[in-house]
């Protein structure tokens, strides 16, 4: 879910060309690429990262840096969220069931789900299985998060409110990234096989691939395992994926992953078991949805960039990447597999960084390329520029703020229930004279005091470590009656912008 930028500006193309290296193939150089690492471990400040790269059906590298929390290092059998990397399975999944004769990749969602709707009549009656998996719905990138992210809500019912969600795409033209329709894809799965999704998953993937370590969401973690916990700001924090969620929830370890990897690599077979036809790996992995070469891919030198059934799909010197990066609070993954050189790599780490995408770049060099690009010099370089860019926006904020002034009304007219159609309710209380405000679906997360800012703006910050301050601001009608407050709250990944909070009146 999480997307660390990676679109790095053209300007650092200078620092790219002048930044190679001789390139090594790290399995008959395994110090160069273990150095390499251990500077950039130590470059980014990171908490705990696990690298693991798979061969001709044989791990060549395996390297664990760091702690994972509570004073315990990470190993490769460490377990982390592995986020949107979840998505692959949900897409292998759904092939299998369309290689079952099960679904088809052209049947309605309707036909499937009759109360699904989105808020464009003919792309709800139009929408297809295979347009759920491809990001081609219509829908924003990220629009719909904020209905299951720390929520207490069913999977029903973020279903039933997708419809309130803004369509600002092209049907089937353009790409807007989606975790709400996997989720959907589930619920599909569900009602095809009977089965929830996660032991769906369990029965034909984790359990067939031995991967014991693998749990399908935060909640089945347990105290025997080696668990590698999520940081943000050197503070161990609380899982986010506790449920079951068909685009993000899976926790897994380097050395499961290489099991799942070195199937994908085998054409569907590993020690003996088939576990997936290689023709429904290769339909998994065959571009849907053409995408721009821009940013990263285009310093690489990609000539194309996709996606197919729960992974990207480009090209790097001429050969064909599959991969799928991932993001949670706390948490970074990257799963990439090179079909024509039976190449594999997972990188996880439980700290919020660049790192995985540097490294990957760095090692799809050394065994693709005759020089490797030092991505990682070029990554901090970025990563220096993105917090100097963020501090400034930050003395900015402070320095527009109008000090001196004071609410139109006493405080205790903010007080009330407030609704936004798509996401629900928020309420204001007041308590020794301060307002507090919290959002009822996310209500052991979004809550916060409500500091005066400026006029009838407040400050909030809630109590969730991977969000910044937010700002609310209230509207009035002519007679200065409170219509309702809009929040202003920086994040690439949840989109508090389309929230629109009316006031409720009491009948």
């Amino acid at each position: 879910m999480r997307k660390i930028n990676t679109l790095l500006p053209l300007v650092l193309l200078a620092i790219l060309l002048s930044s190679t290296l001789k390139a090594q193939n790290p399995a008959n150089h395994p110090d160069t690429l273990k150095k390499y690492i251990e500077k950039t471990f130590s470059d980014f400040d990171l908490h705990g990262l696990s690298v693991l790269i798979v061969k001709d059906d044989s791990i060549v590298f395996n390297q664990n840096r760091g702690t994972a929390g509570k004073e315990k290092q990470v190993t490769s059998e460490s377990v982390y969220n592995i986020a949107s990397c979840t998505k692959a399975f949900t897409g292998a999944a759904m092939s299998q069931l369309v290689n079952k004769g099960l679904i088809h990749w052209d049947d309605l969602v309707i036909d499937y789900l009759p109360e699904f709707k989105l808020a464009d009549p003919y792309i709800t009656t139009h929408l297809t299985i295979e347009d759920l998996l491809t990001h081609r719905s219509g829908l924003g990138t990220f629009y719909g998060d904020l209905l299951w992210y720390e929520t207490d809500r069913t999977d029903e019912d973020i279903i039933e409110r997708l419809q309130y969600l803004p369509m600002v795409n092209r049907f089937r033209d353009q790409y807007g990234y989606q975790n709400t329709m996997y989720m959907v894809a589930g619920e599909i799965l569900k009602k095809v096989t009977g089965s929830s999704w996660d032991e769906y998953i369990k029965q034909n993937f984790i359990i067939p691939l031995k991967m014991y370590n693998t749990t399908m969401c935060g909640n089945e973690l347990n105290a025997s395992q080696e668990i590698a916990y999520p940081m943000i700001d050197d503070k161990i924090i609380g899982f986010s994926m506790k449920k079951p969620h068909a685009a993000a929830s899976i926790f897994s370890s380097t050395n499961d992953l290489s099991r799942w990897m070195r199937m994908l690599l085998n054409n569907g077979i590993l020690e003996g078991d088939t576990i997936l036809p290689a023709h429904v790996i290769n339909d998994m992995m065959t571009p849907r949805i053409v995408r721009p070469v821009g940013g990263l891919r285009r310093m690489s030198g990609a000539q194309f960039n996709t996606y197919a059934l729960g992974w990207s799909v480009w090209d790097h010197n001429g050969k064909k990447v599959v991969e799928h990066a991932g993001g949670m609070p706390g948490y970074i993954s990257q799963v990439t597999i090179v079909p024509q050189e039976k190449l594999g790599m997972v990188i996880l780490t439980n700290t919020l960084s660049n790192v995985p995408a540097a490294l990957q770049m760095y090692i799809l060099d050394l065994y693709l390329k005759d020089k490797a690009t030092d991505w990682s010099g070029i990554f901090l370089k970025f990563k220096v520029q993105g917090e100097a860019q963020e501090k400034k926006e930050l003395e900015e904020r402070e320095a527009s703020r109008i000090h001196r002034t004071k609410p139109s009304l006493d405080l205790e007219k903010y007080v009330g229930v407030y609704e936004d159609k798509m996401y629900g309710n928020a309420v204001i209380t007041l308590k020794d004279k301060k307002l507090h405000m919290v959002f009822e679906p996310a209500r052991d997360m979004f809550y916060s005091d409500m500091e005066h800012w400026h006029f009838d703006t407040f400050k909030v910050k809630f109590a969730d470590p991977f969000l910044q301050a937010g700002y609310i601001t209230f509207s009035f009608d002519s007679m200065r009656n409170i219509e309702g407050f809009k929040i202003d709250l920086k994040s690439d990944d949840f989109h508090f912008f389309n929230l629109n909070f009316k006031k409720v009146v009491e009948e």
